[in-house]
């Protein structure tokens, strides 16, 4: 399956792929003119699986072609985008079936040069090859297939293809098929045939067709005439072909091959293969051109028993392998790729691949740069590149830009040149749009090199050569500088303007050149030529001629130049031959490019602006100034020091002309040196000051941006002037200054700092009295901990402090003393500084007052005292002093009986209003006690005075105890709550709280469910109160439904339906007068079985574990079943005379039907409340039989029988 690479593929495949390589040179496959046809397909052209064909068309330029059908079919017009692809479909009756020779001939042509992919496909099995323009085209080829074998069935049989396309009318060709024809031409022998312009034949065989030759002869001793030729399979396997497989070549999947041939003469005598990547099986044919051929396989003689037919040597490989193949004669090396699964005759499970067929380039005919697209389409799963070059161009090598040198590895057998085999990646796997970025890559090298672009997929795979030239090697025109003084300085394009020397290189000497310089001007003759020198390459012997005079073109086109010789081994083609070169001149391009200054050690881009001049560049050569070259369009550099640069551009077009740029000066600013302080002491919460001391070489610095590595904002300033912070946490930050200067370079720096923890200060001050030598004491603090030891500095506010009496000093906990005294109107101002070890301080201030030294202690009681037990006595302060106020107070509450006893109170404790209280504990006997008062009051420290002793009495307060009442249940009677007064104390009291009387009775239907507290308050005679409170919890009455009452009957059993809340814990049931309970299974569940044989009245009572009950009855009705008589006599004697029916009664809705003999209603009624007497409608009815039918209702069924009246 060929890949359906090319759906896609073409894009830059064939149109950028040749434009950079190939596009100037004549013998690339850009051109404007091709042949092409639809060969023999295996799905035909009809149905949904039918095969189709494609072209697709792309240029660098803007131009527009046709594309016309020699049987005559409506040509197509074609218009190209530069860089895109152009679709042209192929009419289905170009579809080539069978052997024949037609009028079939796809031409192709455009007014400015194209690459043209022909594509045919069908679902799964799909070719395509690059076409190659007529130009390049020869007049003598092998055709190239492979061993026939597919898996088609013999219904529908695949063959080996061949197709010859004439180019001009009248060509002849001779054709000598390899293997029989199924038109019957014989295997090995010649048969010709005369083609017209556009005709062409194609050849079938059921077997490999390699070796077919196919050559253009004279007509009448005439020019052998160019011809295109084509082959590969409508179907075809590749893999092992052992006699198992080939039994069961169904399971080989195959692909049909289309690729253009190359002619004969552009083949190679040295080749280089490389393995497929992540393909471990590969397989190649080395074909000869000549039987007598000498060839090395990696430095090994192939003999020619080696050689299928004198022609070819097959052989493959296994792994990673590269092989060299040289010949003295030219040779054609063809690489193929597998079915998948197919490994060197063992079947191996690969994930991807399928039959292909790729055509490789001699190490003669390399390119140096190649544009190429690696496709998607269809499925491909990955894709590679292959690659070899002389290994001392590895270093120039890069791919998309990149440098890849690194993936090179020398060839095993030559180690002069090395290969790699590179992963790219892939365009896109549809086909809905194009997209010229993705899988577009770039190749390039100092020295000409061969690569084979290709992917694998789920039984997909592409392959193609990635560029190549067909240049016949030993028969050629090419230009030569005229001031050249070495030999083979030649070159296939010029440029204008510039003069050069034509020479041509033929295999053999020649007695005339006539030269033609298709100008419309009679040719020239050399009727007597001379070569100018001789070349041996291998065994052969080329002679150099070159043309007496000097060409130069003024206007850039293309040109042509034929050189007619005479041929002294004459052959088919006659004596005379003619050998056209088709050459380019391109006008001068121009070099421009802008640059940017920059700062020293980034990156400076430059960007070529060059005026190619419809050309394409080859090469880019620039001089940075300061000893550096570079080779890239777009490059960067990186300038070591600053200073300024003088940068030229050097720019070559695809011809080699070139041209220099005016020299641009690039300035390289030198970069900021940032440096920078910080306080040495750095504290958290206190700011912090940051000196800057950046310089910066040969530009100003305009902009300083300082992180101070805490989260807060960047400050950015434009000055060096110092700046501050502020740090609200401790630990280590990381500072950053960033400069830029005028260039616009930066510069930074980071620098760490640690921000220590700040000291809490504070000191404890005494009270003072004028006469006091105060000490203040440090109760300073570090969070932390750390830090320790501090610094101290007091000053203690003293204008009258005196050397003997300072007013500092450096101790912690200093004393000082003070000789005025001063109040809060105006105190002095004591103040501390603490410092850290690591230089943080921090300083408090209090204010400080003095008193006078002459307190006076008084105090009375308050008058709002009761002085009962239970209740605070209260005393008001009323000490003063002289000067300043009362520092503290001492009171003795009870100083007779506990005189050391004492509580007191500094200044800041006071109570409000100066009333201190004192609780003397409750008493309830004897009746009163006595407490002896005194206090001292203070001004400061040793300025005292004592009051004098104040007798005060307490009263008892009375206590009572009640009885409990606990826990009570809301349906309980109301209780009596009695209280019990201890030693008699007279007095009044009262009950007050929920659901309580005042004289003490609770009923705790009044409050219902709770916790309550009651109060029993007492008024004692001696005027003290007391309270008694008790705490009483009502609990719930439970709920109780013992069911609806309910009629059942005898002998049956019925469950209770009976219901109660979720704190009831036990049950009992009982009759209704008491009695234990009869009838039920069980008395002490909520739900028991009952079968009662009479009717019966049950009281159900649930108890809850707080002792609450309650309960509820339930009435069941026991119908018995009636009793009825069968005779009856209704004579009124009183005795028998009704039909009695015992219990019937008791079936309210029960109904009695009689009937006589002959089924006659004679009697019914509903209920039967009245018994029948024998009579019908007023009268007896006679004696006899007569028939019921009782149905006492729903809960039983209808009972029938007879009866019978007797009198």
């Amino acid at each position: 399956m060929l890949k359906e690479i090319l759906r896609v593929l073409l894009f830059l495949t064939l149109g950028l792929l040749n434009w950079t390589g190939l596009a100037a040179q004549s013998t690339s496959s850009k051109g404007t003119e091709f042949w092409t046809c639809y060969m023999q397909h295996i799905a035909g052209t009809t149905g949904n699986s039918g095969s189709s064909m494609i072209l697709y068309i792309t240029s660098d330029v803007a131009t527009s072609g046709k594309v016309e059908f020699a049987d005559g079919t409506a040509a197509q017009s074609f218009n190209v985008v530069p860089n895109t692809v152009t679709f042209v479909t192929i009419p289905a009756n170009q579809f080539l079936s069978g052997e024949l020779k037609a009028k079939k001939g796809i031409h192709i042509t455009a007014l400015k040069p194209i690459a043209v992919y022909a594509h045919i496909y069908a679902s799964s099995v799909s070719g395509a090859t690059l076409l190659l323009p007529v130009n390049t085209m020869g007049k003598s080829y092998l055709s190239l297939n492979y061993t026939q074998l597919s898996n088609s069935g013999n219904g529908n049989p695949s063959y080996s293809i061949f197709d010859v396309i004439g180019t001009e009318d009248d060509t002849e060709v001779e054709i000598t098929p390899i293997a029989d024809l199924t038109s019957g031409k014989k295997a090995g022998v010649p048969f010709v045939i005369t083609l017209a312009k556009g005709e062409l034949f194609q050849g079938l065989s059921a077997t490999d067709l390699t070796g077919t030759k196919i050559r253009s002869i004279s007509t009448n001793n005439g020019i052998c005439k160019k011809i295109a030729v084509f082959s590969g399979s409508s179907k075809i396997g590749i893999g092992c072909y052992n006699s198992t497989l080939s039994t069961n070549m169904q399971s080989l999947s195959s692909d049909n091959l289309f690729q253009q041939v190359y002619p004969t003469s552009t083949w190679g005598k040295n080749y280089i293969t490389v393995a497929l990547k992540d393909r471990n099986y590969d397989i190649y044919r080395i074909v000869l051109s000549e039987p007598d051929t000498k060839v090395t396989l990696n430095g090994v003689a192939l003999t020619k028993a080696q050689f299928v037919k004198n022609l070819y040597h097959e052989f493959s490989t296994i792994g990673a392998v590269t092989n060299v193949i040289s010949a003295d004669k030219p040779i054609q090396v063809v690489q193929y790729t597998p079915t998948q699964n197919q490994n060197n005759c063992v079947t191996k499970n690969e994930a991807a691949g399928d039959p292909e067929m790729i055509y490789l380039s001699p190490i003669e005919q390399g390119l140096d740069h190649v544009t190429l697209y690696s496709t998607g389409y269809h499925k491909i799963l990955a894709s590679y590149i292959n690659v070899v070059l002389p290994t001392d161009a590895v270093a120039t090598f890069t791919l998309d830009g990149a440098d890849y040198s690194s993936l090179f590895r020398p060839v095993a057998n030559n180690p002069a040149f090395s290969y790699a085999q590179i992963p790219v990646s892939s365009g896109p796997q549809t086909t809905n749009t194009v997209n010229t970025s993705s899988g577009t890559h770039n190749i390039k090298a100092s020295k000409p090199f061969n690569a084979i672009a290709y992917g694998f997929g789920s039984a997909e795979s592409y392959g193609y050569a990635a560029g190549t030239n067909l240049v016949n090697l030993n028969e050629f025109v090419a230009l030569k500088n005229s001031d050249g003084t070495v030999d083979d300085d030649n070159t296939v394009n010029g440029c204008i303007n510039v003069p050069y020397k034509l020479q041509l290189t033929l295999p053999y000497r020649t007695t005339n050149i006539k030269w033609d310089f298709k100008d419309n001007k009679q040719p020239i003759v050399d009727a007597a030529p001379v070569p100018k020198r001789t070349v041996v390459k291998g065994s052969e012997t080329l002679y150099v001629y070159e043309y007496s005079g000097v060409v130069s073109y003024p206007i850039a086109g293309d040109y042509t130049v034929v050189a007619t010789v005479f041929n002294p081994f004459d052959d088919d083609c006659g004596s005379s031959k003619e050998i056209q070169f088709d050459f380019n001149i391109a006008e001068l391009p121009v070099a421009a490019f802008e640059k940017t200054d920059n700062c020293v050690g980034n990156e400076n881009t430059f960007t070529d602006n060059s005026n190619l001049k419809n050309s394409i560049a080859k090469a880019w050569i620039w001089d940075f100034g300061d000893g550096t070259k570079g080779n890239t369009a777009n490059p960067k550099h990186t300038y070591a020091k600053p200073g300024n640069y003088d940068v030229t551009l050097t720019i070559v077009n695809e011809n080699g002309c070139q041209n220099t740029s005016v020299k641009q000066t690039v300035h390289i600013w030198g970069l900021p040196k940032p440096v920078f302080e910080a306080d040495k002491a750095v504290c958290v919460t206190k700011p912090v000051t940051f000196t800057d001391r950046s310089t910066s070489e040969n530009s100003n610095i305009v902009s300083w941006v300082w992180d101070f590595g805490d989260g807060s904002a960047l400050v950015t300033r434009t000055a060096a002037d110092p700046l501050t912070h502020t740090y609200n946490k401790t630990g280590t930050y990381h500072i950053t200054l960033t400069l830029v200067n005028a260039g616009g370079c930066t510069g930074t720096i980071t620098q760490s700092i640690t921000v220590n923890q700040m000291p809490v200060v504070d000191f404890v001050m005494p009270d003072a009295c004028l006469s006091d030598n105060p000490q203040f004491k440090d109760a300073s603090s570090i969070p932390d901990n750390s830090n320790y030891p501090f610094t101290y500095l007091w000053d203690f506010g003293d204008p009258k402090a005196t050397a003997a009496n300072p007013n500092t000093s450096t101790e912690r906990n200093p004393f000082h003393k003070y000789t005025e005294a001063r109040d809060a109107s105006n105190p002095y101002k004591i103040t501390l500084t603490v410092t850290t070890k690591n230089g943080c301080s921090f300083s408090v201030t209090k204010s400080f007052v003095v008193n006078g030294d002459q307190p006076k202690a008084l105090f009375r009681p308050n008058a709002s005292n009761t002085y009962c037990s239970t209740q605070d006595v209260l005393f008001d302060n009323l000490s003063t002093v002289n000067f300043g106020k009362i520092t503290k107070v001492i009171w003795y509450f009870d100083v007779a009986n506990h005189p050391n006893d004492r509580e007191v109170y500094t200044a800041d404790q006071f109570p409000a209003g100066n009333i201190f209280k004192h609780n003397y504990g409750s008493f309830d006997a004897p009746a009163t006690k006595r407490y002896t008062v005194r206090m001292e009051a203070y001004s400061g420290e040793s300025c005292v005075s004592q009051s004098s002793a104040e007798v005060i009495t307490v009263k008892a307060n009375p206590s009572a105890t009640l009885s409990q009442i606990g826990g009570i249940c809301v349906e309980t009677l109301p209780v009596k709550i009695l209280p019990t007064v201890k030693y008699g104390i007279t007095g009044t009291h009262s009950f007050t709280g929920p659901g309580i009387s005042q004289d003490g009775t609770f009923d705790p239907s009044k409050t219902g469910p709770g916790t309550f507290t009651i109060n029993y308050n007492f008024k004692a005679n001696n005027g003290c109160d007391y309270t008694e409170p008790q705490r009483i919890t009502v609990y719930p009455t439970p709920t109780v439904n013992a069911g609806s009452n309910f009629t059942m009957l005898e002998g049956a059993s019925v469950t209770m339906k009976a219901t109660a809340g979720s704190d009831v814990v036990s049950y009992r049931w009982n009759m209704a007068n008491g009695g234990k309970a009869v009838g039920l299974d069980r008395d002490n569940v909520l739900n028991p079985v009952a079968s009662p044989i009479e009717n019966s009245t049950y009281v159900l009572t649930v108890t809850t574990a707080n002792g609450c009950s309650a309960s509820s009855k339930i009435d069941i009705t026991v119908l018995k079943l009636p009793v009825v008589p069968n005779t009856f006599t209704p004579n009124n004697d009183g005795i028998n005379d009704t039909w009695q029916i015992k219990y019937l009664n008791t079936y309210e809705n029960a109904t009695v039907t009689v009937f006589d003999r002959s089924g006659t209603q004679v009697y019914f009624s509903k209920g039967y409340g009245l018994p029948w007497d024998g009579t019908f409608k007023g009268a007896a009815l006679p004696l006899g039989t007569y028939y019921y039918i009782i149905d006492p209702g729903k809960l039983r069924k209808q009972l029938s029988g007879s009866v019978t009246i007797l009198r």
